[in-house]
């Protein structure tokens, strides 16, 4: 019986026991339960809050969204640094922490607002879903003021032509003022000796009628006797001439007879160089002349037959022009040639003007046409003297036994013998006539002295010819 009494007791231990683990489970498993529910209301609560800053989506894309997030901050924080990294790209300034992100973008906007009110009809912006696309709006801009540069060069290229030719054209205007003037000083002095033989006109015409007419009767009979003087000094010097010239002839057919008469043109055809070698594929010549003998670029020689008679216009069989010189040799580019007359090393090779040991000299008269229009140049035979002197000539003020060479344009041209209506027109036409009569007689004078001291004359074409540049003289 003692063991049946230690059973039950046992039992009811354990019993107790398991009733009072059965209430701690049951205590434990409604605190864990309050505890989860309130986990589960933190956590709903938390997703909420998160899906304010992003939503389901977003929050599985954060990193491709905004990229990498910096060392030691947040995703929000990064998406923060990036906003504030543009305000400074857009508006230049430095922003505030403390400013929502809606200020900032509003800021901008104004900004961007502002920007096209100023630039008003000069902006022509690009819209984009949320109005003005900044970066495509610039472009456009850049583009606009790419055209606008242009269009400034194109300007002050047209600028810079138009002074070119203001330039010129006041100039021209210079020389036809300066040759207008020239004019008006000397109709200014035809109308002092008009008003001269007008003032003593009307002396003479206040004299009685006895007076004038012993006047002009003394006048008469001093004019005879003067003429009457003239006339026998003048049959006196035609004799002595007459005689002179008979005498001269007779002497110089004695001469010619001797030894022939020579050509006074030769010496505008004597060898300034010696070909060295020619390079018919390249179309070059090489000259044994260089700097040493003063050869310069752009030098220009006529190229003749070395046995052959000169031609009488002076016309070679090449041109050529000096491109390239050394010290003791130059180079020079075929300008013409003949295939059926081609240069040979022995060649003459001319130019009239320039010598390597000397200056000749030259007398220019006449009047030039240079362009072939059929009128001559105001400033032609200027324009040759200019030649002259650049390419190493001197030039003479007249005609003297030190003379070269004589360039002669054409005839000046003699005016017809004005009527006595063209004379009451115009009082100087009388004048004008004289003068051009002077000017040939003048030309004519220079011929025939240039004849007798036997100094060559060539005219505008034979002067081209005899310096290899008729070439570029018709290309200019």
């Amino acid at each position: 019986m003692a063991v049946r009494a230690g059973q039950s007791n046992a039992m009811k231990i354990a019993l107790v026991t398991f009733v009072i683990l059965f209430l701690i489970a049951a205590a434990l498993a409604v605190i864990f339960y309050l505890q989860v529910e309130e986990y589960r209301g933190a956590e709903v609560a938390a997703r909420a809050d998160l899906a304010k800053f992003a939503a389901p989506a977003e929050q599985t894309a954060i990193t491709r969204i905004v990229g990498k997030p910096e060392a030691g901050k947040s995703y929000l924080g990064t998406l923060n640094g990036l906003f504030n990294q543009l305000v400074r790209i857009i508006l230049g300034v430095e922003p505030d922490e403390n400013t929502p992100a809606t200020v900032k973008v509003n800021t901008i906007a104004l900004a961007v607002n502002e920007l096209q009110e100023t630039l008003g009809p000069d902006l022509n912006p690009a819209y984009g879903p949320n109005g003005i696309a900044l970066i495509q709006t610039i472009a456009e801009l850049k583009k606009t003021l790419d055209l606008t540069r242009q269009e400034k060069e194109t300007l002050n290229q047209q600028y810079q032509q138009l002074h070119t030719d203001f330039t010129l054209a006041a100039q021209q205007a210079l020389i036809r003022e300066e040759k207008l003037r020239q004019e008006a000083l000397l109709y200014q002095q035809n109308a002092n000796e008009i008003q001269a033989r007008y003032d003593q006109l009307k002396k003479e015409m206040e004299m009685s009628a006895d007076q004038q007419l012993q006047t002009l009767r003394n006048r008469l009979e001093e004019e005879q006797a003067k003429l009457r003087q003239k006339q026998m000094e003048l049959v006196e010097t035609q004799e002595k001439l007459a005689q002179t010239e008979a005498a001269l002839r007779e002497a110089m057919k004695k001469i010619e007879g001797i030894k022939p008469k020579p050509n006074v043109a030769a010496a505008a055809f004597k060898p300034d160089a010696k070909i060295l070698q020619i390079d018919f594929q390249k179309g070059v010549l090489y000259l044994n002349v260089g700097m040493e003998d003063h050869v310069y670029r752009g030098l220009t020689f006529a190229v003749y037959d070395r046995n052959a008679p000169l031609p009488e216009d002076g016309k070679g069989k090449a041109e050529i022009e000096v491109f390239q010189v050394s010290q003791n040799v130059c180079a020079a580019r075929i300008l013409t040639s003949s295939v059926k007359n081609p240069i040979v090393l022995d060649d003459i090779v001319a130019n009239l003007i320039w010598d390597p040991k000397t200056s000749n000299h030259f007398y220019v008269a006449g009047e030039f046409d240079l362009n072939g229009d059929g009128f001559p140049e105001d400033d032609g035979a200027e324009r040759i003297r200019d030649m002259i002197l650049r390419w190493g000539g001197t030039l003479d003020e007249e005609i003297t036994v030190n003379t070269d060479f004589i360039i002669m344009g054409d005839p000046p041209r003699r005016l017809p013998p004005p009527s006595q209506a063209e004379i009451d027109r115009n009082p100087t036409a009388q004048q004008r006539y004289e003068e051009s009569l002077a000017r040939a007689a003048r030309y004519d004078a220079l011929v025939q002295k240039a004849e007798v001291l036997s100094i060559p004359i060539f005219n505008l074409k034979q002067f081209y010819y005899l310096l290899g540049y008729e070439t570029l003289a018709s290309r200019n």
